[in-house]
């Protein structure tokens, strides 16, 4: 079965005629109080046009335009222009809002969320979400997102979806290895050692040589055992232990033993494991990590629950399994956020995208692709989930790593106004530790009080 649905599949699947949510007596597509428009009511005298704007892959695109489409079809009032920004995303959509031409519905990535809640540039939507009778029932969103969607106790946006990172490997180059493939189980996670081992097992250079040899080659690999991107060193911290914010105080503790050295460990992947591919080793072989995984270049990567959309469509066989584990099982959690711009000449009608954007009947088709996972209750009930899973999308042992593993083990990292700023300069001050020029305990015990200075200076703003 094809992971993208067709404009009829998903309208089938997520339509209003006859599909109700998993909310006793409310239908998915009850209009808002004062709401005229949404299926079977009259169309307005004139159609109002918004915008909405949004990055991703080519599928993503695809994906959430078919979602538009529905939504258009079932509001015929409301036309919704889809401004698909893939790269640089923060700093066009930071120019359109300086401009005052932001978006009427926008996604929101990384810190940037409470930052511009507190700036003004996000509607308080609040009052619409408590007094909404799906998206306000206190059963339908899991508690995190509360957590993770309010900013002094106030909404200005709602999680896209609920993110996780996890292991993806190729169950050929596994199997030709002999090695058993990580569970779906936190209980029997690879130890930080045992996953040492099997990295090094895996990763071989041109004369057949592993890592943990003598005679390995670094500058001649033929196949690395493993490969993630620099910014998800933050699951391992929360593995060791430790934390990047602290939700009491709302301030960095990177300079706590148990942060640094899980970075550390991180880093010496590369340096002195030499089990994993430095990102220059993609770009030289013109190949991103999919490629590398689905080709047997990479027998392992660390990516986010997202990549399933790409790469349950490559042909190839993998697996999925929980992070390896330094003291306890642990992965990050979250995702973008969708928010109204605060000037939107079109309240309403916004207020009425955005609520179809976080409604079972949306979220459902964009689980069912790989892209997304679940945010909502009513989605993992025994008739929720048969709304979203394909077997030619999720592999077999999907379901625990969405009901146990995100859901006991994920950590949100605290909204604090100031990480638009603190943001860039981790990024900045750790490329030293990937490289080896200094380790992460001299990098991020000078760091982190700078870090936590510019918290308190950016936060005296507001």
């Amino acid at each position: 079965m094809s992971a993208q649905l067709s404009r009829r599949a998903f309208l089938q699947l997520t339509g209003c005629a006859g599909i109700a949510v998993a909310l006793a007596g409310v239908t998915a597509c009850a209009p808002v109080p004062g709401s005229q428009t949404g299926a079977g009511s009259s169309p307005a005298a004139e159609t109002v046009a918004l915008r909405k704007m949004a990055w991703g892959s080519p599928l993503e695109k695809e994906n959430i335009e078919i979602g538009l489409e529905a939504f258009t079809e079932e509001n015929p009032d409301i036309t919704v222009e889809y401004i698909h920004t893939p790269d640089r995303y923060m700093e066009v959509l930071q120019t359109m809002l300086a401009a005052g031409n932001a978006p009427d519905v926008y996604k929101i990535g990384g810190g940037f969320y409470p930052d511009l809640a507190v700036k003004g540039a996000l509607m308080d939507v609040t009052e619409w979400v408590k007094s909404d009778e799906v998206l306000g029932d206190p059963d339908y969103f899991f508690p995190f997102e509360e957590v993770r969607s309010t900013v002094d106790g106030k909404w200005y946006g709602i999680g896209s979806t609920f993110q996780w990172r996890l292991l993806y490997y190729n169950t050929t180059v596994l199997e030709d290895a002999g090695i058993t493939p990580p569970e779906t189980d936190p209980a029997t996670a690879w130890t930080w050692p045992q996953f040492l081992e099997t990295a090094s097992q895996l990763t071989v250079d041109a004369n057949g040589n592993h890592a943990n040899d003598a005679s390995f080659d670094v500058e001649n690999v033929q196949q690395w055992g493993f490969f993630s991107a620099d910014v998800n060193y933050d699951n391992f911290i929360i593995s060791n232990g430790g934390a990047i914010i602290d939700a009491g105080s709302g301030r960095y503790m990177l300079d706590e033993p148990a942060a640094y050295e899980a970075v550390q460990a991180y880093a010496d992947l590369r340096l002195s494991n030499q089990v994993a591919a430095q990102a220059t080793v993609l770009q030289d072989m013109g190949m991103d990590a999919w490629q590398m995984l689905s080709s047997g270049r990479v027998a392992m990567i660390l990516d986010g629950n997202w990549a399933l959309q790409d790469i349950s469509k490559m042909g190839f066989d993998f697996g999925v399994g929980v992070l390896p584990v330094l003291q306890q099982p642990g992965t990050i959690t979250g995702s973008s956020w969708t928010g109204i711009y605060a000037d939107t000449a079109h309240p309403q009608e916004s207020w009425e995208l955005f609520r179809y954007l976080n409604l079972d009947d949306y979220q459902a088709g964009l689980v069912r692709v790989g892209l997304w996972g679940v945010s909502h209750r009513t989605l993992l009930t025994e008739e929720g989930v048969q709304k979203w899973w394909d077997p030619a999308v999720h592999p077999e042992n999907w379901l625990p790593l969405e009901t146990d593993y995100k859901l006991n083990y994920g950590h949100v990292v605290p909204n604090v106004v100031g990480t638009l700023r603190t943001a860039p300069m981790i990024t900045q001050a750790l490329a030293d530790v990937w490289i080896g020029n200094r380790t992460a305990e001299d990098v991020l015990t000078e760091l982190t009080p700078q870090l936590n200075a510019t918290l308190e200076e950016e936060q005296a703003k507001v």
